[in-house]
């Protein structure tokens, strides 16, 4: 039987960071930080678990996997069960672009984000944000922007949704409870950014935006034209925020994974000798908090133009980091 499991400062994290949002904003635009913490328990009736860990070699995997991924890493799995060691493993899955990662019981990384200091505020009523964000954290921030008064426009094609508007509770509608929550306040543009054309529409909007907050990897980033060095050609006063799953600086920050996979390496899923499965994406709403309280200093140009924010430094910024 799995036991799941939470940090124990979980909400507290969450209650010191729609603080930091509202000195901000100058209006609590989060309210009770529990909710969105929770949101799998609130607003579903029975939330899908994390897959538990995997045995393999001498110690364990997380495997993310979801039904786009799960033929290929059949196929993967096959090729690599001879290899024994978790970490190798997960390395050569990353290859596959499969989110696969290994439990460690101590983390790569220590320090938490860095959010910066703010000596202003800000209307949010006055910004612009381009959406590029999919799943909890990115959409947890671009919407607590969007209830606060900005115009969010999530980029959305209908040929690659969003990963929750078919997750759970659906109705086959695409209206998801978390994905419908996470993204009520937005306006939705289909636009495919592999066909985005200089004077498209794309471009239009990015010259017209404030911010442009993007949960793409830094792979497809760069393959579909949308690195902040191209995005600030088209717009030299727009602040870009990248949500990653691992810091630019750790050996993983190329890494394909979610919350449940950071937690896999951030010790915090390793305890008395055995690993401890999450009962939900945790690192997930914290760094959709802590993105938001970032973006609110970008666009106040108190911290830098370009920022990037990574699931594994939330993780570290709780009291019990290992």
């Amino acid at each position: 039987m799995t036991d799941y499991w939470l940090p124990g400062d979980l909400d507290a994290r969450g209650r010191q960071l729609a603080a930091l949002i509202a000195s901000r904003a100058g209006t609590d635009i989060v309210g009770p930080a529990d909710y969105w913490i929770e949101m799998p328990e609130r607003v579903v009736d029975e939330p899908t678990r994390p897959q538990s860990a995997k045995a393999w070699g001498d110690g364990f995997l997380c495997l993310d996997i979801g039904p786009d991924d799960k033929e290929t890493w059949t196929r993967f799995e096959g090729l690599a069960e001879k290899d024994l060691d978790p970490e190798s493993v997960a390395r050569r899955a990353q290859v596959w672009r499969l989110p696969v990662t290994p439990y460690r019981e101590y983390p790569s990384v220590r320090s938490p984000n860095d959010l910066g200091r703010c000596s202003r505020k800000i209307d949010p009523r006055s910004l612009t944000v381009i959406d590029l964000t999919s799943m909890w954290a990115g959409p947890l921030c671009t919407e607590l922007l969007a209830r606060s008064g900005a115009r969010v426009i999530k980029i959305e094609p209908s040929c690659r949704p969003d990963g929750l508007r078919f997750g759970d509770g659906d109705n086959g509608l695409g209206q998801a409870p978390m994905f419908r929550e996470l993204n009520r306040s937005k306006e939705i543009a289909d636009i495919d950014l592999r066909y985005c054309s200089e004077g498209g529409e794309f471009h239009r909007l990015v010259r017209s935006a404030d911010l442009i907050v993007t949960s793409l990897s830094p792979r497809a980033n760069m393959n579909l034209g949308i690195t902040s060095d191209q995005l600030c050609s088209i717009n030299p006063d727009i602040a870009v925020l990248a949500i990653t799953a691992f810091a630019s600086a750790s050996d993983e920050s190329e890494w394909v994974a979610y919350g449940t996979g950071v937690h896999a390496t951030s010790g915090h899923g390793w305890q008395a000798g055995r690993p401890l499965t999450p009962a939900f994406s945790y690192p997930d709403p914290l760094a959709g908090l802590e993105a938001c309280a970032l973006a609110l200093g970008q666009v106040m140009r108190d911290v830098p133009q370009i920022c990037r924010i990574s699931l594994d430094k939330s993780v570290a910024a709780l009291e019990g980091t290992l």
